[in-house]
């Protein structure tokens, strides 16, 4: 899972914060192979603290196998409707994490890609 992997357009906001807050969007994006990314993206004065950089971003990102078992756990048939799924089900500003709960929970494998803290 290594390589960047292309999305082929299927996806949708899960959250976005209001204009005069610090801006958070997370986007859950399907990719040709298959799998899912869920991208996150934070940028303001609290992300710069906490990771000194801004903006900050985390991928959360699945394989086939793991969409395909997301897809079962919601009784859905194709990518659309669990894309839908997941915006029905993780609309908050803390999606990406509730995300990887539940595929910790039915023990999916998926992989974190985040830009790491330089101090």
């Amino acid at each position: 899972m290594g390589e960047r992997r292309q999305d082929i357009g299927v996806g949708a906001l899960l959250f976005e914060s209001e204009p005069d807050e610090e801006r958070l969007c997370i986007e859950a994006r399907m990719l040709t192979d298959g799998g899912m990314v869920i991208h996150q993206e934070s940028e303001g004065d609290l992300t710069l603290w906490c990771f000194e950089e801004s903006p900050h971003r985390v991928d959360t990102v699945l394989g086939h196998e793991a969409v395909r078992g997301l897809a079962e756990y919601f009784h859905v048939d194709t990518t659309e409707q669990l894309v839908e799924v997941l915006v029905m089900e993780f609309c908050g500003y803390d999606a990406a994490v509730r995300v990887r709960r539940l595929l910790k929970r039915l023990e999916l494998a998926y992989e974190v890609h985040e830009h790491p803290v330089v101090r």
